[in-house]
């Protein structure tokens, strides 16, 4: 059962509701949600931003004082249903998941937005981004981590899938929280939790659970996708196959919209007899461990993400 500590945390979450009911809003609120100033609070690292080909940008972390030369990457790639871009929010993660990894380097994509930038965009961006990582920066594939959140984790999951259909080195491992995987909805969780997802739904809805679906469907959410094929399993990795990859952590929310997609991919590694851990946080929301600081079951399931990441990029 949720702590009164996550009880709060879900109060706070509830305050970011993108409530797919008001379609037209939804964009403007997820702009207006980048401008929030949190402080960057990266005093002891040195933090370098740089451009991708075709203009997406990463920037890179590293810790000032290096007790020794690491040769460890994590990739860090933010959710935002690919319309909020590169916030401070996520920037902060950048220490925290570089001292989880002993002093590893931390690599945060800052891919380019809907809907002023639609499918492939921000895709493109990642696997430019994974280029640079392992030829440009010189890291060997083995010695990368991925994680990320949403539409981050989607982002994770294609790369994945390109990699290993085009025969290429797949990385150490992956994590992802609450990957927004099948831009089809066609997960029970999209109906059964419209009304318990304090981000994503919508609590008061009179609608029936196939026009929660419509509306979500036809909602500002799914800018990114624009006319694209959704089951194009580059952009719905739900669809893909999922033999042959690398161990990946999955977290998802028990209440929210998004659940599904991780149930299903989990079953599907499984079936492929793959390395997957997945942790269902009971009663919580979108993306929930990112809230660590305020939630008892975040903390400890962050610790866990943190744990895995350090496993899987030991000496």
């Amino acid at each position: 059962m949720p702590t009164l500590r996550d009880k709060f945390a879900i109060f706070i979450a509830s305050r970011i509701c993108l409530n797919p009911e008001k379609k037209d809003r939804v964009i403007k609120k997820l702009k207006a949600a980048q401008k929030i100033g949190v402080k960057w609070a990266t005093p002891n690292f040195k933090t370098t931003r740089h451009d991708l080909p075709d203009g997406g940008k990463y920037e890179l972390a590293k810790p000032k004082k290096e007790k020794r030369q690491r040769n460890k990457l994590i990739m860090h790639i933010h959710g935002g249903v690919f319309i909020m871009g590169l916030t401070n929010i996520f920037r902060n993660l950048a220490p925290v998941y570089s001292k989880a990894a002993d002093g590893a380097a931390v690599l945060t994509l800052d891919y380019r937005t809907a809907p002023a930038f639609t499918y492939p965009t921000a895709h493109d961006d990642m696997r430019q981004a994974w280029q640079e990582a392992t030829t440009v920066l010189g890291y060997n594939p083995k010695d990368i981590v991925l994680v990320g959140d949403s539409a981050g984790a989607n982002l994770i999951l294609s790369l994945l899938l390109k990699l290993r259909n085009e025969c290429l080195p797949l990385p150490a491992a992956a994590v992802t929280m609450s990957p927004w995987a099948d831009l089809l909805a066609t997960g029970n969780s999209y109906t059964a939790n419209y009304k318990n997802d304090v981000m994503m739904g919508r609590k008061k809805s009179k609608l029936d659970l196939e026009e929660n679906r419509q509306t979500l469907l036809n909602c500002g959410l799914f800018a990114y996708a624009k006319d694209a094929d959704r089951a194009d399993p580059y952009l719905s990795p739900l669809y893909g196959d999922y033999h042959n990859l690398p161990p990946i952590l999955m977290t998802a929310g028990g209440h929210e919209l998004l659940l599904d997609d991780t149930l299903t991919i989990a079953q599907k590694i499984k079936d492929a007899e793959g390395s997957v851990e997945v942790i269902i946080g009971e009663g919580m929301f979108h993306s929930y461990p990112l809230f660590r600081t305020l939630s008892t079951t975040a903390k400890k399931d962050f610790g866990r993400i943190k744990e895995f990441i350090k496993y899987h990029l030991a000496d």
